[in-house]
């Protein structure tokens, strides 16, 4: 540890985004301890976390600790930020953790950073859809990454799904266009059978006999004929005197 009357160090030089705090955690893992210093403050441990080391992550511990890391510690190991109230050495408005506490922040170069808990990449190499939480200011902000897999996968799908319905309209089309011309085809046999027989009836069946039989009874020397046939007892007595006479 630095002699506390020494002089401090300058505060390497470099471009620097906003701090941005995230949270007060119990655990390190998987920051790296980069030793105490005499005016420890956030900035001072942002510009080695960033232009030293080029880490996204800093933590500030015990007043005087700098860590830096790639990513942040895992999120069952969040504590109430009243356990990282201890001021840093060289500031004392800024917050440098506790004892065995830290106060995680990110350094600017990236806006997302995924917890050391955080699902890893899936086999197929493509990041797991798993969300990674990260606390801004006291607000949540909970940052979830699509699965281009799964997204894959649901397309395969509903491309076999649409194929399916196709090949099923078609397959219902064809067996009422089948029954359609099955019953079509039927009737027409039906009415054929129809015809041909009542050609076979009227073949048999002279025209015009019906009416010729009815027309002769009513000429006149067929009913002379009839009625001197058919004469009555009294005709045939008168017919007798005559002769007789």
């Amino acid at each position: 540890m630095a002699d506390a009357d020494a002089v401090p160090e300058p505060v390497p030089s470099g471009p620097l985004k906003t701090i941005v705090y995230v949270a007060c955690y119990s655990s390190s893992d998987p920051l790296e301890d980069q030793g105490p210093y005499t005016y420890q403050s956030s900035g001072w441990c942002q510009d080695l976390c960033v232009n030293k080391l080029n880490k996204p992550v800093m933590g500030l511990s015990e007043g005087s600790d700098c860590w830096c890391g790639s990513k942040l510690p895992a999120n069952s190991s969040k504590v109430d930020d009243s356990k990282c109230n201890v001021p840093c050495n060289g500031y004392d408005k800024d917050k440098c953790g506790g004892t065995d506490y830290w106060s995680v922040s990110l350094t600017g170069l990236q806006a997302n950073v995924d917890s050391i808990d955080a699902p890893s990449s899936s086999p197929s190499g493509s990041k797991s859809a798993g969300p990674s939480v990260v606390t801004l200011g006291g607000s949540t902000v909970v940052v979830t990454a699509s699965g281009s897999s799964s997204s894959g996968k649901s397309s395969g799908s509903k491309a076999g799904i649409a194929a399916g319905v196709v090949v099923g309209i078609i397959v219902v089309g064809a067996i009422i266009g089948g029954a359609w011309f099955y019953l079509r085809a039927r009737k027409r046999r039906a009415l054929e059978e129809e015809y041909r027989r009542n050609a076979t009836i009227n073949s048999f069946t002279k025209p015009g006999s019906a009416s010729s039989i009815s027309d002769s009874r009513l000429e006149p020397s067929v009913m002379m004929q009839r009625r001197m046939s058919d004469g009555s007892i009294a005709d045939n007595q008168d017919y007798s005197r005559r002769i007789l006479k």
